[in-house]
């Protein structure tokens, strides 16, 4: 089953290399298909089963195709669904008036579905795939639920302390269960006032101390929740942080973002599994010997009931996997949403359209409350059962314990503790059988978050090359091309170099492939064909840790970060920078007189990016961020286009100043490249031209006719 809503391609070719005994995750074939947050196209799903030995053939067919007597099964079929979302499914058989679907959206699964309803929503492709002489399963290891156990093994002094604290408890509250008994039975019949009033305050001071464990039980409780916190979210941050670009631009964020959620559920999952697995088994047994010496014909009839229980628990077992997996992607749709409609508020307002946007999120947060109230009305249905199977087992104790008195073959005092102690062997075993639907809400969880995890960190690989040093030498780019998934070339047979210390300007129209250039240049993505070179040493074996301390991406969007103007200014900075050379980065920043005007100054606190500040001030806070950075070279991808005409000027000639520094101006403004020594010329993806302007102007060719338009 698909674990995104951009997941079901991947998820139906997961389905057919499963059915040829493969088992891969949904994150690695996502990579190798190139899914974004549209979806995978159905080149991107044939070129992947080709890479893992498959023989494909797409065809674009009518329903005739179900006519062939040997037709090859399964295959993977494209539809539009109602409302025009684009959709893949499997088809598994073909019978007479229906098929055999999979459809990888976990609330639907294996289902019949009649020919007439496939063909108005098939688009007419359809992907076969058999595998070829020279595949062989690949059988990838997912972590289960059991792989965070090692976790719990490291807490295993508080889990002690735990199962210590609940073992207490009991011994306690079973022990205040015999009092009763001798109560009615003893103490009340031989008129005993001063042992009741002993054993009473005695049995006091026990409840004391059981307030007092139980305080313990539940704070340790929530201290082993927020370690397991520390090692599952902490964990799932630190992997985000390390995962490649493409990641982020195949993905929406809060898909991303609802992982939190998820872990959540893990963690509660694994706390609930420590005191049942330890504590609750240990009690049902011991618990099920005191019962049974108690009186045996009432604990004959108690164990009746667990069938009754385990009945209860497989009826919903399916229907809380689909239920939840519902909730989940629904709850990551609308946090996307959101987030997305936060970021672009002042868009939205611009374009007056907060009744549209607000009609968007209000049918999506519709859609999550009713699967959500799905899901509550499913528990609250399992355990309103449970809770009036217990209650039927009470009453029946209590009805054939009576008769069991009145015949003499059991005292009042035995019964009524009997019926005490039962909600003490009850309990445990409804503490396990709850595990049930937690423990699903968890691999639910474990399986989205494994979809994460999966995806390999950018700095996995090592690379040979670990010093700055070794990078002090030319550029090259030889013949390098770029595509974005599998779509055309954005970058075609890139040639050039350039030296230390050059000053550049690139130039070109809009996606003429500019900022797709210098990115592969810090490595955000990788050539599809050509290298590139950094003092005669392949990009490639460069650590990426070094490649970004020695060049510096300047983005064409300025993000500030929430906290101080100097905590934003000493951001990925040189060690042990001092006032007086941020002081002087911001000067050459034409930053400095603008931060002296504000209250605080350098301690001047800023919001989440930075909303008090133009577009202008971001901007050239970002530049004198890159100032302080350690980079001996410089990328502003369009990073002077919010300043005015004459403050650019200076600023311009402030970097091209900068004898150590090599800087790479991207630039629509061409007075921009006219202050450079070099300019590259960018024309759907090709370099057509590279020099300086006047030898460009002399030339009269496609810059001339940039400048002159």
């Amino acid at each position: 089953m698909q674990v995104d809503e951009s997941d079901c391609g991947v998820a139906c070719l997961a389905m057919i290399l499963k059915h040829f005994g493969s088992s891969i995750s949904l994150a690695y074939l996502r990579n190798l298909a190139k899914t974004n947050t549209e979806g995978t196209t159905a080149l991107g799903l044939v070129k992947t089963a080709e890479k893992l030995k498959f023989e494909t053939k797409a065809i674009k067919a009518d329903m005739t195709l179900f006519d062939i007597m040997d037709l090859p099964l399964p295959f993977i079929a494209h539809v539009v669904k109602p409302g025009g979302l684009l959709h893949y499914y499997v088809v598994l058989k073909v019978k007479k008036d229906q098929l055999i679907i999979a459809d990888p959206d976990p609330t639907v699964g294996v289902i019949k579905m009649r020919k007439k309803q496939f063909s108005q929503e098939w688009s007419g492709v359809a992907l076969f795939m058999a595998p070829k002489p020279t595949y062989q399963p690949i059988k990838q290891e997912k972590s289960s639920l059991f792989s965070f156990f090692p976790s719990m093994i490291k807490q295993k002094k508080l889990v002690g302390n735990i199962i210590l604290a609940a073992l207490l408890i009991t011994i306690i509250s079973i022990a205040g269960s015999y009092f009763l008994q001798t109560i009615i039975d003893t103490y009340i019949p031989n008129n005993m006032h001063s042992t009741l009033a002993i054993i009473a305050l005695g049995l006091i001071i026990f409840y004391i101390f059981q307030s007092i464990f139980t305080y313990a039980q539940n704070f340790l409780l929530a201290v082993l929740g927020q370690r397991l916190s520390i090692e599952i979210i902490l964990g799932y941050i630190r992997h985000i942080f390390e995962l490649p670009m493409e990641f982020f631009t195949t993905r929406k964020t809060g898909e991303i973002v609802s992982r939190f959620t998820d872990a959540s559920k893990i963690i509660d999952a694994l706390a609930s599994t420590v005191v049942s697995m330890f504590l609750d088994v240990g009690i049902v047994i011991v618990m099920g010997i005191i019962l049974a010496l108690q009186s045996s014909q009432l604990f004959w009839i108690t164990l009746i009931s667990l069938p009754i229980y385990i009945a209860i628990i497989l009826i919903f077992s399916k229907a809380f996997e689909k239920l939840n997996q519902k909730e989940m992607e629904s709850n990551a749709i609308l946090s996307s949403s959101i987030i997305e409609d936060i970021h672009g508020i002042e868009t939205i307002k611009a374009l007056n359209s907060e009744p549209q946007r607000y009609q968007k999120i209000d049918t999506e947060f519709v859609d999550f409350l009713k699967k959500s109230l799905a899901y509550t009305k499913a528990d609250t249905l399992q355990q309103a059962l449970k809770l009036f199977v217990q209650l039927s087992l009470n009453v029946l104790i209590l009805w054939i314990g009576a008769l069991l008195v009145i015949h003499n073959r059991l005292s009042v005092g035995q019964l009524m503790t009997y019926n005490a102690l039962l909600a003490y062997f009850v309990n445990p075993l409804q503490s396990i059988i709850n595990l049930q639907p937690k423990l699903q809400s968890a691999r639910v969880a474990n399986n989205r978050l494994n979809e994460v995890f999966l995806v390999e960190s950018e700095f996995a690989d090592s690379r040979p090359i670990k010093k700055v040093e070794q990078l002090q030498g030319p550029i090259v780019f030889k013949q390098v091309s770029y595509h974005y998934g599998y779509g055309q070339d954005v970058l075609k047979n890139i040639n050039l170099q350039f030296n230390l210390g050059d000053k550049i300007t690139i130039v070109g129209m809009s996606g003429s492939g500019k900022s797709t250039l210098v990115k592969l240049l810090i490595d955000f993505f990788e050539p599809s064909s050509g290298e590139i070179l950094i003092n005669q040493h392949p990009l490639k074996l460069v650590d990426k840790h070094i490649i970004r301390s020695f060049i510096n991406y300047i983005p064409q969007e300025p993000y500030i970060f929430s906290g101080s103007i100097e905590d934003n200014l000493r951001l990925g900075n040189r060690a042990n920078i001092t006032l007086a050379e941020i002081e002087k980065a911001c000067k050459t920043a034409m930053i400095a007189a603008d931060i002296e005007k504000m209250p605080l100054q350098f301690n001047t606190n800023l919001d989440e990016n930075g909303n008090t500040l133009s577009g202008g001030q971001k901007q050239r806070l970002t530049i004198a961020r890159a100032l302080l950075s350690p980079a001996k070279i410089l990328i502003f991808d369009e990073s002077t286009s919010g300043l005015d005409t004459i403050t650019e000027k200076k600023l311009i000639d402030n970097l091209t100043k900068l004898s150590d520094k090599t800087i790479i101006f991207i630039a629509h403004r061409l007075a921009v490249a006219q202050r450079t020594d070099k300019i590259l010329v960018l024309h759907e993806g090709k370099l057509v031209e590279q020099g300086s302007h006047a030898e460009l102007m002399r030339k009269q060719g496609y810059y001339y006719n940039l400048v002159n338009s």
